[in-house]
This record gives structure tokens, sequence and C-alpha cells, in this order.
């Protein structure tokens, strides 16, 4: 599983340059108008990190193979922010808090 994610942020990181996977350039991919998959990323990050939806702050797919891939950012009610992602559509979501970085 770990390999899978780390496999995925490889993946997205390489598409956040100015050449995309599928080679074709989306710099603002809006969230599709199908809304379950963002019921899925509601009641999981209530169960996981306890966290009320407030909005979906980015949204980024990425095609691998017959899957797509999809990551963002969310902000929860409380202020608390998550990068999300999930590899395939079948899979649970991914959390990984925002956390201010000092140097």
């Amino acid at each position: 599983m770990k390999r899978t994610i780390a496999a995925l942020l490889a993946l997205v990181c390489v598409s956040a340059g100015p050449f995309h996977a599928s080679g074709e350039e989306k710099p603002d991919i809006q969230p599709p108008s199908d809304s379950r998959w963002k019921m899925v990323l509601k009641d999981q990050v209530k169960v996981d990190k306890n966290c009320d939806l407030a909005e979906v702050l980015t949204y980024s797919e990425l095609k691998i193979g017959d899957d797509v891939a999809i990551s963002g950012k969310i902000s929860c009610v409380d202020g608390r922010e998550y990068d999300y992602s999930r590899p395939r559509p079948h899979q649970k979501f991914d959390f990984r808090l925002c956390e201010p970085s000092v140097c």
C-alpha cells in the first residue's frame, strides 16, 4: 500500500510540471459534477480525522491506465487542512495534515 501511495505521489509531482502524463495541459481542473466521490471523501475524513469538511480547496486527477487517481487539498470547519489522495476509485482516501514548516 505504501509503495502504491509513493508511486502515486511521484506521478502527481511529475504531472505538476510542464509535462502531463496524458499529454494535455490542464492547469485548473475543476472537480467533476458527479458528487459521489465527494460524499465518500466527506464521510471518510469525518471517520478518520474527525474533520467536518468545509470545502475542497484543490482537486487534480491523473489518468493511470484505465484508472484515474485524484488528489488535492481540503479544509475542515475547525480550520485544519489536509492533503488527500486516492490512487484508484475503489480504494480509500489517504489524508496528510498540512502543517506549517519552519526552516
